[in-house]
């Protein structure tokens, strides 16, 4: 159909239904819509269709591959990996309105760039004139609640807790800010739990008290106030610290934009999913989502293969889809696994094509992705 006709046919119908029907196509096909006719293009570049086209899309799950240096997004209905093309040597990601902050490093050299996949688009980072050691960085990505077109990055010294900089990419300037995370509190495995969600960043950390003891909880950076933050509430259940040795699992998630989603697995016997009110609200607070027992259950960890799980709540079918490496004895193999986890209910399909075998560098990361429309920033 050519795109006169298109146009021509398209405007039998009021333009507020027309762009109602456009919320709902993928990506893939909007980018090509854009040149339809002169209003489609306008609408298609707006920020207002932009953001709420993000906010309907559905989450899906991009892997990094450090084995042969790919990043594959994955459709969950047909299993078929897509191969993005973006900057080299991708080593960590932070997802932020379709986004990528991307750390890159070959061989001592570590640069950032920002990379949207669905745009084939990416930039890079002006370095900071700051040098710290890789091992000590660790970043965020997110924006000014004022303006969310703002996006500003996070650099931290993780080992003096201090040595905060930031960078907004409007102004395009790295500078120091007085924040400092409290001298107790330590972020748990920030390269693999950092979370990006309405502006502001969350990592599960663990918090020491006296006599010995160790509270775990969320705690966030505010990229508004440009302040560490502790959300007010610590997690939901009596871990006694087992996690931070193994025997259970947390990892964090997102659920409606802009609540915390929290996933428990002690050992192989028990998972729960627990959900918050908003994060914005004055007093947040936890409520149990999910929760399922039995003998056998999948394990969702394997942090000897670097293999770190992550997984979305399907708001449409209120279903936990989680995304996690398993060793394959047999043929020394790391395959992937995609659960759907329901009420007393385990799905597993096994992703042929994710997999690989063992090497000296066999990370396998996935992370929750929404495409979007969203510009680089200018």
């Amino acid at each position: 159909m050519s795109a006169s006709k298109s146009s021509k046919r398209s405007s039998l119908l009021p333009f507020e239904l027309v762009e109602e029907i456009l919320y709902r196509i993928p990506l893939r096909s909007l980018v090509r819509f854009k040149s339809i006719c002169k209003q489609w293009y306008v609408l298609l570049n707006g920020k207002r269709f932009i953001y709420k086209h993000f906010d309907l899309s559905r989450e899906q799950f991009i892997q990094l591959a450090h084995h042969n240096k790919s990043v594959n997004l994955f459709n969950l209905e047909t299993q078929a990996p897509s191969c993005l093309q973006g900057p080299p040597e991708i080593h960590r990601m932070i997802h932020c309105d379709g986004l990528l902050l991307c750390q890159c490093i070959e061989r001592d050299t570590s640069k950032l760039a920002v990379w949207n996949p669905v745009l084939r688009r990416f930039c890079w980072i002006e370095r900071s004139l700051k040098f710290y050691l890789r091992l000590d960085i660790i970043h965020g990505f997110g924006y000014d609640n004022v303006s969310r077109g703002n996006y500003k990055i996070m650099r931290f010294n993780v080992r003096k807790n201090s040595d905060m900089e930031i960078y907004e990419c409007k102004s395009k300037v790295w500078r120091s800010i007085d924040a400092a995370l409290d001298s107790r509190v330590k972020l748990w495995f920030p390269d693999y739990q950092a979370l990006s969600m309405n502006g502001n960043m969350y990592w599960i950390a663990h918090r020491t008290k006296g006599n010995n003891e160790t509270e775990i909880l969320v705690q966030s950076f505010d990229f508004t106030a440009e302040i560490f933050k502790d959300i007010g509430c610590g997690v939901p259940f009596e871990t006694e610290c087992t996690c931070l040795r193994g025997a259970s699992t947390l990892i964090l998630s997102s659920f409606g934009g802009d609540r915390l989603s929290l996933l428990y697995q002690h050992r192989r016997v028990k998972i729960e999913v627990w959900i918050t009110n908003k994060v914005t609200d004055e007093v947040v607070c936890w409520s149990k989502y999910l929760n399922v027992t039995g003998p056998d259950l999948p394990k969702l960890h394997y942090p000897e293969f670097y293999n770190f799980p992550t997984y979305f709540i399907d708001q449409k079918t209120s279903t936990i889809i989680a995304w996690c490496g398993e060793f394959n004895s047999t043929k020394e193999y790391i395959d992937i696994n995609v659960y759907e986890i329901s009420d007393g209910k385990i799905k597993k399909k096994t992703i042929k094509a994710g997999g690989h075998r063992l090497g000296y560098r066999c990370h396998n990361l996935c992370y929750v992705y929404v495409p979007s429309l969203v510009h680089l920033p200018e």
